[in-house]
């Protein structure tokens, strides 16, 4: 603004406006500063330790998803031994009542 011309009553309240609303957003500014500093190291404590845990359920399930495929496999194939057996297998001996 060139030097010696004043402001009109509605700039003036628009830049005191304007003053306001930027002390307003340091404040916040400096408000989300102070919380980072304070509860990011808790925040991401708890976090590291949801993911471990998160690790291990996951693995557990895994592993027992792995022993009962094993087992259904296990249970198939002694099912065609047993019948491979059973067909091939006979005796002379009554069957027991």
């Amino acid at each position: 603004m060139p030097a010696g011309q004043q402001l009109s009553d509605r700039e003036a309240a628009i830049l005191t406006e304007y003053e306001f609303i930027r002390n307003e957003v340091k404040k916040m500014g400096n408000l989300i500063a102070e919380i980072n500093e304070e509860e990011l190291d808790a925040l991401t404590q708890s976090m590291r330790s949801v993911e471990q845990k998160l690790a291990l359920v996951y693995t557990v399930f895994r592993s027992s998803i792995y022993a009962h495929l094993s087992q259904q496999e296990m249970a198939n194939q002694n099912n065609e031994l047993a019948s491979v057996y059973s067909e091939n297998f006979q005796t002379n001996c009554p069957p027991f009542d």
